[in-house]
């Protein structure tokens, strides 16, 4: 089967930046263009693009304003943007852009040097910049006031696949005449469709057919004076009244307290929104997402396909993540060949061409020294082994909790939506994010909205670390079909069962003995289950494999059916749920965003 796949040898990485530094300013080879102007690149920045779009007096305006970017470069023109943040404490800010060969930090830092006056926010960014993999990534800066989002790839690949609607754009990157594949028509066509009425552009370049490329997309174009020895640049206005947009809710109800609850209300409450989490537990992770471990780990396929995409997009944000909060407890997780089909899997995955932190064949160095199964396994070098129970906490912040509210009724009323639980108390809200877990299909019911949510449940073997020499030698996280993690307490956790009736407690340890592959069986036999600790709870999965994640009705939004990868995709898609309920930029690629959407079970 592997042997017949097409997508062997496929290349999934991305070119590396060849730079070279001429006084001080940063070449690229492929363009033999330099990222600013050698004068001073700041001043290029903000008098190009902050001030060619106006910016500053409309961010004494505005409360919430999205800049698109063509070219990332060094980041040279995000940190003007952040610099004159820091002058409007209460904007929040969406900033998109695209670069298809992403510096590396040492890179960035080496080009940021002589911007003394940006020194701080230089450093934020370089701490926060995700992997360079291919696909979109989200990074929170200025103390999560402002949202990036990188797309890093070829610009003429992504654009036609997004949906987001921007204030102005900063059109950067190298010279027409040395990168054309950046100035097309089509690109600049793509520009003009995700600009609102009304939205401005600027760019340091004035060639006529850039010019007449935006004219055709909407803009009505000017030269006006560039910047230091360039004697013209352009600004320009899309056509059109600047488009009303409905008011976004204020108060939100989010309805579960477990990893899907928690990132949902990060996600608002970053974005402004008034946000209060209903929990029919007496606190927070109280059903599957309070198990003492979890991994996070992507769900890769060897065509890379659009769920592939989105996973590899959910654990860059979702690692960083577990790292800012300290939740991490181990780097890396190990993917065996097991079961069978995983083998054939990765046979394919080893031949092919992978950012090396996100896949790798695994060598001697990644197994216990006892194990002589190199050429057996794959490393997710950004997986983590984490602590639910530091990673909870974070997300949750200030959120205001309350507990004990077993939710009987959601009406809509003349002042929004009412929630009114089974004891007799009553919120009111603008909007709700079902976010129950296993309880999920209960609450849609209560909507009126139904998918085919299937229930199993999971039970967690906890082994004495003292019970075999596996346990000494093995300090990373590790999947074969089940997952076995480092020693908490010592204790390893063994996972997982997935059944539709709860089972008797040995029954279930003997079953996550047996998911591991013959070979490793040997060490983790020896003990008595009786010895094992356990932890069962329920969770919630679609027949696709798939999480929900969106809007159900009229102020009812949905995210669920996350199964056991909850600490993986939930981080992300929180912020992408929040993002549109409050009608922000959520600029995940299409075919992604309908994967996992609730209207792709309505015509079933």
């Amino acid at each position: 089967m592997a042997a017949q796949s097409p997508h062997l040898g496929a290349d999934y990485d991305l070119p590396r930046a060849d730079l070279a530094f001429r006084d001080g300013v940063p070449f690229a080879a492929a363009f033999d263009d330099g990222y600013y102007n050698a004068d001073d690149g700041l001043a290029e920045s903000r008098h190009v693009f902050l001030d060619g779009n106006g910016l500053s007096a409309r961010m004494r305006e505005l409360r919430h304003l999205t800049i698109a970017e063509t070219g990332f470069g060094t980041g040279l023109n995000l940190l003007a943007v952040m610099a004159e943040m820091n002058r409007h404490p209460e904007l929040r800010l969406d900033y998109i852009s695209f670069e298809g060969f992403p510096l590396t930090a040492e890179q960035m830092e080496q080009a940021h040097a002589s911007f003394t006056a940006v020194a701080a926010e230089a450093a934020a960014l370089r701490a926060a910049l995700p992997p360079r993999w291919p696909g979109y990534h989200l990074v929170q800066l200025c103390g999560g006031r402002l949202t990036l989002h990188l797309h890093y790839g070829e610009i003429g690949d992504m654009l036609p696949s997004l949906d987001f609607r921007a204030d102005c754009w900063f059109l950067d990157g190298f010279a027409p005449a040395r990168n054309p594949s950046m100035w097309t028509a089509e690109n600049m066509f793509h520009v003009g469709r995700l600009t609102r009425p009304g939205g401005s552009l600027a760019s340091f370049t004035a060639a006529g057919d850039v010019r007449r490329s935006l004219e055709v997309a909407g803009f009505a174009v000017e030269r006006v004076p560039g910047y230091g020895r360039k004697r013209q640049m352009i600004r320009g206005r899309r056509s059109g009244d600047r488009d009303d947009q409905p008011m976004p809710p204020s108060r939100i109800a989010v309805i579960g307290g477990g990893i899907a609850g928690a990132a949902a209300a990060a996600g608002l409450r970053r974005r402004g929104a008034e946000v209060v989490l209903l929990e029919t537990g007496t606190g927070i992770g109280e059903g599957a997402s309070g198990n003492r471990m979890a991994l996070q780990s992507p769900r890769l396929t060897v065509d890379h396909n659009a769920m592939s995409r989105l996973s590899a997009a959910c654990l860059s944000f979702a690692a960083r993540l577990s790292d800012l909060s300290g939740a991490t407890m181990a780097k890396g997780v190990l993917a065996l060949d097991a079961p069978e089909r995983m083998a054939a899997r990765h046979h394919v995955f080893r031949g092919q061409a992978w950012p090396v932190d996100l896949l790798r064949a695994a060598g001697p160095e990644d197994l216990p020294a006892s194990v002589d199964e190199s050429g057996s396994a794959i490393v997710y070098p950004f997986g983590r082994v984490i602590r639910p129970d530091m990673l909870l906490p974070c997300l949750m912040g200030d959120t205001q909790l309350v507990s004990g509210f077993e939710v009987a009724s959601i009406d809509a009323g003349e002042d929004g939506l009412l929630i009114a639980a089974k004891d007799g108390r009553q919120r009111q809200a603008d909007a709700v994010v079902l976010a129950s877990g296993a309880d999920l299909g209960q609450m849609m019911a209560l909507s009126g909205d139904l998918l085919p949510l299937e229930q199993s449940y999971g039970q967690v073997s906890h082994v004495p670390v003292a019970a075999t020499p596996l346990n000494h030698e093995l300090s990373n996280g590790v999947s074969f079909g089940g997952y076995l993690t480092p020693a908490l307490d010592g204790l390893r956790d063994l996972g997982a069962t997935f059944t539709k009736q709860q089972q008797d407690v040995r029954t279930g340890h003997e079953h996550n003995l047996g998911l591991l592959p013959e070979t490793w069986q040997s060490w983790m036999a020896s003990p008595s289950p009786e010895a094992f600790g356990s932890r069962v709870r329920r969770r919630a999965s679609l027949p696709d494999r798939r999480p929900v994640a969106g809007k159900l009705a009229e102020g009812i939004w949905v995210l669920g059916g996350l199964g056991a990868r909850g600490f993986t995709l939930a981080p992300l898609l929180g912020e992408t749920l929040a993002a549109e309920m409050l009608g922000h930029a959520a600029p995940m690629d299409r075919a992604q965003r309908a994967g996992i959407l609730p209207d792709r079970y309505k015509d079933r």
